[in-house]
This record gives C-alpha cells, sequence and structure tokens, in this order.
C-alpha cells in the first residue's frame, strides 16, 4: 500500500507541474503556444535537428532518408524493440525476449530458411547497417535503466568522415535482463548487437565500396513459462518465487557476417541547371555469415519426463536435451542498374525518380547438425522497378524466382502510392509469393536423436493491402486480406503440420489521432483481424492509446507526460517452445483481456532527452492475476524505467 501511495503522490507532483508550466506559457496565438510533438514549432525543431544528415543501405546508395531523431516524438518511452512500431509484438514478458506478431504478418523469403527469427527484431544485420552522408561526425547514444541495475539497454550510433572520401560508421546495442527481483526464474537475457562499416567514395564519384561486419549474439535462460504462478497473499511482487517448468534451460545464438559490397557508375553528372543525367551501374556483393545455434539443459528425470514427453519420438538423455546447428553460407550477388536522380539540392535526400535493376544471388549453403549434415545451393533471378516522377506519385515493384534446390520459389510484389494533397493519400500493395518449407519444419534432431522429419509441399502466400490517409485529420485507414494455401504450423504437441485447406484472415486497422483542449492529446491504433481457420490463433481485437499533455515548461523544456494502454480480447495465444525455437498451438490456458497500462514522462532540452516510465502500472490495481501475452509466460509486475539520450554532432 505505501508503494502504490508513493506512485499516485509521483503522478500527482507531475501533473501539479504540469499545470504550474502551463500557466507560464504565452497567450494562446503565440508561435511558442503550439504543443511540442503535434504544432509547427515541433516541425521545425525538428528540420534544425535533423538538417544535413542522411542515411542509406549498401543494397542501395542512391535512395537516402533525412535522419530523424524522434526520440522525443510521442512515443520516445517506447524503448523496447517490439513496441517501436505501430503494431506491438508480443514476448515472453522481458526485454529482450522471443517475440512474434500479434496482428498477423506474412513471411518474407527468399530460398533457404533455417526458421529460427523469434530474436530478430533485436539483431542488426549487415543488410540494415546504416550509412550516413553527413558533414559532422554524429553520435547518437542512449541508455535505459531497469528496476535493477543489472537491467540495462544500451544503444550507440556514430559516424564520421575522414580523408580520401572515406567514412566509417559504427552501430551497438546490448540488452541486459540479468536482475533477479522483478524477474521470473531462469529468465535472464543479455542480447549483443554490433554492426560497423566502412563506406568509400572515389574521388570522381565512380566508385562506391561498402565493407560491413556484423556480430549478434542471443544468449537467453528459457524457464518455458510459469508451472505456479507466485503466491504472496495476493501480492505479486516478488516474482522470483514462481515455479518454472525448465529451471536450467539456455539458448545461445550467434551470427557473424562479413560482406563488402561495391558499385562502379557510368554517366550520370549533371547539366548546368543541376539535373541529373541517367546513370548505369554495375555492383558486385560478396557475403560469409556464420550462425551457430545451441540449446541446452540439464537433465532432470521427472521434469524431462513432463516436459520433453510432448514429443512422441524423443527419449531424454541422461546428459541433457542438446541441439546443436552451425550454418554457413557464401553469397554473391550480381546486379545492373539505370536510374535518375531528382535535381540535386545539398539540403535535401537524394532521391531516385526512377530505377529498372536486374541480378541474379547464388548462395551456397552448408548445414553441420548431430546427425544430418547438409550442403544446399540457391541460385536467385532478381529485378526491381522504381517510378518516382514526383512527390505525388510512386510505383515500385519487385521480383525474385528460384533456380538450382529451390526451383520454383518466387516472390513479386508492388507498391502504388497517390498523393491527393487535401483529399488525401492512397497506398495500394500486393504480394504472391511460393517457398519451400524451414529447416524447422523439415526436421529437428536433438541429442543426437531424430525428433521428426517431413516431406511439406511449398507453401503459397498472397497478401493484399490499402491505406488511405488523410493527414489534416490525423485519420489512416488500412484493409489487409491474406491467403495461405499449404500452411505450416506448429500444433499442440510441437510438431510441424501443414493444413490441406487454404486459410483466410482478413485485417482492419485505424489510426486515428486527436488533438483535445488544454494541449491534450489521444493517439489510437485499433486492430480488427479474423482468420478462416483455428490453426491462426489471432486476438480479434487488438488496440493502443496514448492519452498526454504536449507542451513547453519554463520556455525551454519540451515534455510529454500521459499513459499507455495496451488491451486485446481473450483467446487461446500461443506457447512458446524454447525447444524448437517455435510459437506452437495451445488448448489448456485462456489468455485473458488485461488493460495494460503504462505511466510516462519524457523531456527533451536541445539534443538531451530523457524519460521515466511506471511499466505496467494495471498491478497496481488489478492484484489477483497477472499481465499475459503468451500462453504460460506472465509480464513482471510493476516496474521502473529510466532512459537517457544524447546526440551530439562534434
Amino acid at each position: 500500500m505505501s508503494r502504490l501511495f508513493s506512485y499516485c503522490c509521483f503522478l500527482a507532483f507531475l501533473f501539479l507541474g504540469m499545470a504550474s508550466a502551463q500557466a507560464q506559457q504565452p497567450p494562446i496565438g503565440s508561435r511558442s503556444a503550439q504543443p511540442s510533438g503535434a504544432g509547427t514549432q515541433d516541425q521545425g525543431e525538428l528540420e534544425l535537428d535533423t538538417f544535413k544528415i542522411f542515411y542509406f543501405y549498401a543494397d542501395n546508395p542512391n535512395q537516402e532518408i533525412p535522419f530523424s531523431d524522434s526520440t522525443l516524438g510521442n512515443y520516445a518511452q517506447q524503448y523496447d524493440p517490439v513496441r517501436q512500431r505501430d503494431l506491438d509484438y508480443r514476448h515472453l514478458g522481458n526485454l529482450g525476449s522471443a517475440h512474434e506478431p500479434i496482428v498477423f504478418e506474412a513471411a518474407n523469403r527468399r530460398g533457404f530458411d533455417v526458421g529460427l527469427h523469434q530474436y530478430d527484431l533485436y539483431l542488426t544485420p549487415g543488410s540494415k547497417l546504416p550509412f550516413y552522408r553527413i558533414e559532422r561526425p554524429h553520435t547518437n547514444v542512449s541508455y535505459t535503466l531497469g528496476s535493477q541495475q543489472a537491467d540495462s539497454y544500451i544503444k550507440a550510433q556514430f559516424s564520421r568522415n575522414f580523408a580520401d572520401g572515406l567514412n566509417f560508421t559504427l552501430d551497438y546495442k546490448r540488452i541486459s535482463q540479468l536482475g533477479q527481483t522483478s524477474q521470473y526464474p531462469n529468465q535472464n537475457t543479455r542480447n549483443t548487437a554490433l554492426a560497423t562499416g566502412l563506406w568509400l567514395h572515389g574521388k570522381r564519384g565512380r566508385y562506391d565500396g561498402f565493407f560491413s561486419f556484423a556480430a549478434n549474439t542471443i544468449e537467453q535462460e528459457d524457464n518455458g513459462g510459469l508451472l505456479r504462478e507466485p503466491q504472496d497473499a495476493g501480492n505479486f511482487s516478488s516474482p522470483s518465487s514462481a515455479e518454472v517448468f525448465l529451471p536450467t534451460a539456455r539458448t545461445r545464438h550467434s551470427h557473424r557476417e562479413l560482406s563488402y559490397t561495391h558499385y562502379y557508375r557510368f554517366g550520370g553528372g549533371q547539366d548546368t541547371l543541376g539535373r541529373a543525367h541517367r546513370s548505369y551501374t554495375v555492383s558486385h556483393q560478396v557475403l560469409y555469415d556464420n550462425s551457430i545455434y545451441k540449446f541446452f539443459d540439464e537433465y532432470v528425470e521427472a521434469q524431462d519426463s513432463n516436459f520433453y514427453g510432448l514429443f512422441p519420438a524423443f527419449l531424454p538423455d541422461q546428459r541433457g536435451t542438446r541441439f546443436y546447428l552451425d550454418h554457413r553460407k557464401v553469397e554473391n550477388s550480381f546486379r545492373l542498374a539505370t536510374f535518375k536522380l531528382d535535381k540535386a539540392n545539398q539540403g535535401r535526400a537524394r532521391n531516385q525518380r526512377d530505377l529498372l535493376e536486374v541480378g541474379a544471388v547464388h548462395t551456397l549453403h552448408w548445414l553441420e547438425e548431430a546427425g544430418a549434415d547438409s550442403t544446399i545451393n540457391n541460385l536467385f533471378l532478381t529485378g526491381r522497378v522504381r517510378i518516382n516522377p514526383s512527390e505525388r506519385l510512386l510505383l515500385n515493384l519487385y521480383g525474385h524466382f528460384g533456380l538450382w534446390d529451390n526451383a520454383g520459389d518466387y516472390r513479386l510484389s508492388g507498391e502504388l502510392f497517390f498523393d491527393f494533397k487535401k483529399v488525401g493519400q492512397l497506398r495500394l500493395n500486393a504480394i504472391n509469393q511460393l517457398y519451400l518449407p524451414t529447416l524447422m519444419q523439415h526436421r529437428l534432431n536433438l541429442s543426437e536423436q531424430p525428433v521428426y522429419s517431413n516431406n511439406f509441399d511449398k507453401t503459397l502466400s498472397t497478401t493484399l493491402s490499402g491505406t488511405y490517409s488523410l493527414p489534416q485529420w490525423k485519420l489512416e485507414i488500412t484493409g489487409q486480406y491474406h491467403l495461405l494455401n499449404n500452411y505450416i504450423y506448429f500444433d499442440t504437441l510441437g510438431l510441424p503440420s501443414q493444413t490441406g485447406i487454404p486459410i483466410s484472415i482478413a485485417q482492419l486497422i485505424v489510426k486515428k489521432d486527436f488533438s483535445l483542449f488544454w494541449n491534450l492529446h489521444l493517439d489510437n491504433v485499433v486492430a480488427l483481424q479474423q482468420s478462416s481457420e483455428d490453426f491462426i490463433r489471432l486476438p480479434s481485437i487488438y488496440s493502443k492509446h496514448s492519452f498526454y499533455y504536449a507542451g513547453k515548461w519554463f520556455r525551454v523544456l519540451n515534455v510529454h507526460v500521459g499513459l499507455d494502454l495496451r488491451f486485446n480480447n481473450s483467446f487461446f495465444s500461443n506457447y512458446y517452445n524454447p525447444v524448437s525455437g517455435q510459437f506452437q498451438l495451445q488448448d489448456r490456458t485462456e489468455v485473458e483481456s488485461y488493460p495494460a497500462v503504462d505511466a510516462f514522462f519524457s523531456m527533451r532540452v536541445t539534443k538531451f532527452r530523457a524519460f521515466f516510465k511506471w511499466e505496467n502500472a494495471t498491478a497496481a490495481v488489478i492484484t489477483d492475476r497477472l499481465f499475459y501475452q503468451t500462453a504460460y509466460y506472465a509480464h513482471p509486475s510493476a516496474v521502473f524505467r529510466l532512459g537517457v539520450t544524447w546526440r551530439f554532432l562534434n
């Protein structure tokens, strides 16, 4: 009760400070009275803050994106990667744990796939390493502290120009959830993502080379969920007293990647009016990747017979349950492209008015695992078309077709964007793809014993979507339709199965932001979805709401203070099986509706940002049950988070 009283006092202090600062603001109508994060003043500050900083990726250095330091924004408090998006992913309740979308998303496949993607949001592969076009060194660092000093999230980005056209960039992220008091037993995580690169720009502007190195490591304790919730006279403030299915299980994923991408450009140049001539490029990329996947659990007879007995063909080994896979690949890709850039402008990002690209990608895979070694060859023909004659029209087309071991696999996608100015904006998307099962769907070996081996058909997936937005009304409506043939899922025994009937998923997503009185705002995202079959289990309703005050205190301090709410209806959520690394069906427990509320305060002074967050504040009111998004994996009780971000330009 004393803790609840102190929390309430803290929130009361924030809102009293908000009212006091509101009284010190200039009269309505003056420019500085515009709400921070919503008005023209914030837009102007954002433009000054991001001037002449642009980033791009090595697969297309001629399509730049303006760097936007939106750490204040409406969602500065969303430090967790699973929540830094319109539609959240769900995880196992603790930062850095396995995740999957809570609103269905179609897979994006090209060639052989191991099928272990439960940690993708925490990884930085070389293809996602941003390179920067800057005039001064750029550094952006942030630190988030959890309820204990052992719980932290560190991020750092750095880029600097050197002599002779050389640029260095670094991207570092480290999640450490090593505390005990706010974690359930055997649930610690430590994820490290490091990517660094060199960009060499030729003196004549004809040659560009990009070298990158990426080292991603995932280290997880896997408790398999709660066997028995903590019981402390109705008080859930001590998660460490719970009993779990697996008190000793561990997972480790290690990814090491080296790549070099280079381009040679013909043509181009500018006329006397600054207009760019058509350019032609020849490019090549060579990539080496070594990924090692491990799972280990000590042998406990009573535990193993209960938990691992779910796999009918598996007999627990007295040396412990072990999974090991070493996946190495060497990839070479060649591309020919022609494009035309917009008129040169030093203060704007480079943009391709059009692009025509054809290429071929060959990948050689080596697999080393207990009881099964193999080699796989992939060869794909690729093509890309981009037409962007003005800001009001954009057409993007992409396709690939597989030969060799993945012969017949293909993907076709298209995006069409219209800007009707005051009437609104329309975006249409279509994806059709055919792909082989992943390795984890095909076979699994544990402790040198085959658990299953399948020969499934290819999956055919089609996605159609349309989005209509009215920026002036802060309204966006999206309709999506997915059709899956030969869909592969993991059943209640943790074994992969393939449906013999098509599955359709209809989705409606509405985003609407309201600007209320007294600088108050209400931002909303509501997703409705329905699957035709029970093989895909989703909440039919998922919604996010953010109610906050946005303003300027003491003429220098931009602040947001408010509440975030997440909600979904009750449903039989998937269970995460750490042995196979898959989310599987379960029929034993229903995840109940739970209004998860977070209270937050965020601030900005020039290039310094900070936030304070009280996570799962609902637990201070609802004390008779826990918050679940994934079956058997509960979120901890209410905890505090404190984060700071500092950006340097020298």
